[in-house]
């Protein structure tokens, strides 16, 4: 009887060890590299205290994403210069050399001096990147209308 619960034993202790070794092979890459809008359109209206602007853009990614973005969201500027921002981003292109399309939410804001910081999560995506999940952190500045800065972040690959 002993020899036979040694024996469960070593079979549940099997599974968890096969079973942590495929989380262990769930990949966590540090995602880095820089971002510009390459074109900006825009609509403003206004209303008794903000500037509501329905924008969209194009951004090409550089560093660990490779590739352009379309870009369509809502930036509100504020009477003391500050602006919030919220929108959905499509990502076409390469993540670490994986072709594939990654959908992002995007939130932000910036402040008087058109300092931005934006967080983008990921809520899909399609090809060779399709059980990827993830978070990036966008910081830049705002000049001439147009976004640029670099990104951080990490990605999970399921």
């Amino acid at each position: 009887m002993k020899k036979f619960f040694v024996s469960i034993a070593i079979a549940l202790l099997l599974v968890i060890v096969i079973k942590g070794m495929g989380l262990a092979a769930l990949a966590r890459t540090e995602a880095s590299g820089r971002f510009t809008s390459t074109s900006v359109l825009y609509t403003v209206t206004e209303d008794k205290f903000n500037e509501v602007i329905d924008l969209s853009s194009t951004v090409t990614y550089t560093g660990t994403l490779k590739g352009t973005s379309a870009l369509q969201g809502t930036l509100t500027v504020h009477r003391d210069g500050s602006a919030t921002f919220r929108g959905i981003e499509t990502f076409t292109g390469l993540v670490d050399g994986i072709p594939g399309t990654l959908t992002f939410e995007v939130v932000g804001n910036s402040n008087l001096y058109q300092a931005s910081q934006l967080t983008s999560t990921i809520t899909s995506s399609t090809g060779g990147l399709t059980s990827i999940q993830g978070m990036l952190s966008m910081t830049g500045i705002i000049k001439d209308n147009v976004p640029f800065g670099t990104y951080t972040g990490q990605i999970d690959y399921e």
